[in-house]
């Protein structure tokens, strides 16, 4: 079963060393280990500095205390389910490259908790179930990332001959490694029924007390074992597992192409929902793809291009549930930070540099993409920065730091706005969606639930358009209407009449705007 907090909930991604620095005493130290590629480590001392090409060992000291600290912000800002990137054991700085998947990272917990006194300093580990339950008393969700796909160079196992059936080897006697990346050894889950077991305990053992997180998203999912029937055994126990040992417990998994497979016999809950939003998405609003590698101007502005793309998404969800729980991002730590994509041309780091990432940015696409964000079925999920405009090309420039003391308050307060909106409505959280229009730049659909009903339209176009429905006519309700949140020129929020006439509903939209109408019931 989905769990019922995960449908329409707002999720918030976090990438911990570039989030905040609440611990000093626990940085990476330069120069205290190496790592390839790259060299020796290296504590970064300018938190507002930028990444480079070649990031993965140099750290800023973003931790776990870091996001305790900042627990009050990320609940007034309206989050309910925190994200983490991956927190276990690992040399790198994003830590796809797992070392030890039973303990906690040194460098992002602390000795210390926070209101807690003892006679001895904290593991990681112990300092972690204090963590939890802050964020549990604050009212939040946590959700671990996974990554069980592949493993790090530096992992025990890989130098354990007891562990040699965890992985195949090349004819050169290496590693098998994904995607050729030699400190990424793959794991065999074809030829170890060990290798399960482990995996499947470290699942448990985080969704069990003392800990108790609340599940799992799952990296690079699909692409496990080398056959898809190995795929789909391992994940359909798995999930039994997790479920057992916690039934509010959510797994989803990072999948590009069509889910259905895997949601329909119930080995993932949901997804990361790349196919059917991040990508109709960005190529609607902005014109390019979401790494900025190409730009896709057919799709700019093509609302009949962006409804089919958003059907074909839908038609890979076998539940209304798995449709409302999936991950809609406008960007994360894999892809180019949406407010760069809005400037509509493509780069990368390497090519365009650091500072082009901030060149002609776009604001009214950026709020009206985010209003559709959140009122379009799933889980509205933030990767941090995104509420303050934090720029960036793909990997590894879209993981720069939180710009504490720099933010724009501005954008803060918008999404405020817009997730309180979201939150106080159990159409726009739950309901049921129809699209009502998608042609010469404008879409607009409609959430409904019980007696709460709303129509969303867009204007992606960059002329005024007129927009005028009969809401009886698509069963909707006629007694009147009032906008209660606009994009243009900036945003409004508050109950505002919209002209509804011999039962028409009629009203402009200015270029790159967005409205929110509530109807009301006759």
């Amino acid at each position: 079963m989905i769990p019922e907090w995960a449908k329409g909930a707002i999720f918030y991604q976090i990438f911990p060393d570039r989030f905040c620095n609440g611990d000093r005493e626990n940085d990476v130290k330069t120069g205290e280990y190496s790592y390839t590629p790259g060299g020796s480590v290296r504590r970064v001392e300018d938190w507002n500095s930028l990444p480079q090409e070649v990031d993965v060992h140099r750290f800023f000291g973003g931790d776990l205390q870091g996001v305790w600290d900042k627990l009050d912000y990320l609940k007034e800002l309206g989050v309910e389910v925190i994200l983490f990137n991956p927190i276990f054991r690992s040399r790198s700085n994003h830590k796809y490259d797992t070392t030890d998947y039973y303990c906690i990272d040194p460098h992002l917990a602390s000795k210390r908790a926070p209101g807690q006194t003892q006679d001895r300093d904290l593991t990681p580990n112990e300092y972690f179930a204090y963590f939890v339950r802050a964020v549990h008393d604050a009212g939040m969700k946590l959700v671990l990332d996974g990554v069980f796909n592949h493993c790090g160079i530096d992992s025990a196992w890989t130098a354990d001959p007891g562990r040699a059936e965890y992985f195949t080897r090349e004819k050169n006697g290496g590693f098998e490694s994904w995607w050729g990346v030699e400190t990424l050894p793959k794991l065999n889950y074809d030829g170890s029924r060990r290798l399960w077991n482990e995996i499947l305990e470290a699942a448990e053992f985080w969704v069990s007390e003392p800990y108790c997180c609340d599940g799992w998203r799952l990296d690079v999912a699909a692409d496990l074992g080398h056959t898809p029937q190995t795929n789909h055994a391992f994940w359909k126990e798995f999930i039994t597992r997790v479920k057992s040992a916690n039934p509010n417990a959510i797994v989803f998994a990072e999948h590009y192409g069509n889910p259905r497979e895997w949601l329909a016999d119930g080995e993932w809950d949901s997804v990361m929902n790349y196919d059917g939003f991040m990508d109709p998405v960005s190529g609607f609003f902005t014109g390019v793809d979401k790494h900025c590698d190409y730009e896709c101007s057919d799709l700019l502005a093509n609302a009949e291009a962006f409804a089919n793309s958003l059907r074909l998404g839908r038609e890979g969800f076998p539940s209304e549930d798995s449709y409302l729980a999936a991950i809609n991002q406008l960007d994360n730590h894999d892809h180019a930070r949406y407010i760069t994509r809005t400037a509509g041309r493509a780069g990368r780091l390497a090519t365009q540099g650091s500072e082009a990432a901030s060149r002609g940015v776009r604001y009214d696409v950026l709020l009206s993409s985010v209003v559709f964000q959140m009122t379009w079925p799933g889980a509205p999920t933030l990767y941090y920065g995104d509420e303050t405009a934090v720029p960036g090309w793909t990997d590894p420039d879209n993981r720069r730091t939180y710009p504490w003391g720099h933010e724009n308050y501005e954008i803060i307060d918008f999404y405020k706005n817009i997730i309180r909106l979201h939150k106080s409505s159990t159409a726009l959280r739950t309901g049921e969606c129809s699209v009502l229009r998608s042609s010469d730049g404008v879409f607009a659909f409609c959430r409904k639930k019980d007696d709460e009903q709303y129509i969303i339209i867009i204007n992606r176009s960059e002329s005024e358009k007129d927009f005028a429905i009969n809401p009886a006519e698509y069963g909707l309700f006629s007694g009147g209407a009032v906008r209660v949140f606009s994009t243009s020129d900036g945003y409004s929020v508050g109950n505002r009449e919209v002209e509804l006439s011999s039962g028409i509903l009629k009203t402009k939209l200015k270029p790159v705007s967005s409205k929110v109408i509530k109807l009301i019931k006759g």
